[in-house]
């Protein structure tokens, strides 16, 4: 098998539907709530979109929650079961990738730090460009936020209406889970990077620990944020950042160029 091949990839495109699902939902409430107030003389109108505003409410609170609470912690535990069957060469289920990580290292630990190092560079670029676009959209409804506020003329209401789609709705913890799983990645990307370029000169004991600590940092992040990491960046991503690996491989000497699962 010569083309990467993920068995993964279609617990993650479910992933996907359920997840924009929850966006669509999470917009339609929103342009929702700016309706009621503006139809204050269609009480008909008016009352139909409350009906359809507390149905839509209902079905983002259901889709966000089944998304949060089972399908990704789901998902991300057959992905672990993954980096450690390819890590230590031992089959913890039946289903295999091929060319997902990519490193020719004997099963070890060390081969788990490579893993880890690969998946926390791809990981801190792709939440990197995800955290850039929540960046804008935040920003979008902190100036239209302050500008009501401040303008004497904009009804209270109008005003509520805003502040609890910014701040009491999902929009900025989840924006600040991003920047934290993309920071975490980060730095476990630059503590693996330290481990393989000074790897020879430091003891067996130590290195093993830092690679384990590297290890449960990154599952603990992943764990803690609940973010689907953007597959359409990953794949626009893609290219440049295998070529990224290969040259950090080279100049680590880390062993091998490429890995089959």
């Amino acid at each position: 098998m010569s083309e990467r091949f993920d068995s993964l990839d279609k617990y993650y495109k479910t992933i996907e539907k359920w997840n924009m699902s929850a966006k669509v939902l999470f917009w339609l409430n929103t342009v929702l709530s700016a309706l009621v107030f503006f139809l204050d003389g269609y009480a008909v109108v008016k009352a139909i979109l409350l009906y359809v505003f507390i149905l839509t409410t209902l079905g983002y609170f259901v889709v966000d929650n089944y998304l949060g609470i089972f399908l990704i912690p789901g998902v991300e535990e057959k992905r672990r079961l993954h980096l450690l069957s390819n890590s230590f060469n031992v089959p913890l289920d039946n289903e295999r990738t091929n060319k997902y990580y990519n490193n020719s290292l004997e099963p070890s630990l060390l081969k788990l730090g490579a893993n880890v190092f690969e998946n926390s560079l791809f990981a801190k670029a792709v939440t990197y460009e995800m955290a850039k676009k929540e960046r804008v959209k935040i920003f979008i409804f902190f100036v239209i936020f302050v500008a009501a506020a401040l303008l004497r003329t904009t009804d209270l209401e109008f005003i509520s209406i805003v502040a609890q789609t910014l701040f009491a709705s999902t929009l900025i913890p989840a924006w600040l889970r991003l920047e934290v799983l993309y920071r975490k990645n980060k730095e476990i990307y630059e503590c693996l990077y330290n481990v393989f370029l000074f790897y020879k000169e430091n003891s067996e004991e130590k290195v093993s620990a830092c690679i384990l600590d590297c290890y449960v940092r990154y599952e603990s992040a992943k764990a803690y944020s609940g973010v689907k990491q953007s597959s359409k960046i990953f794949w626009r991503l893609n290219e440049t950042l295998t070529q990224e690996w290969e040259q950090i491989k080279l100049n680590l000497k880390i062993e091998g160029n490429s890995n089959d699962d």
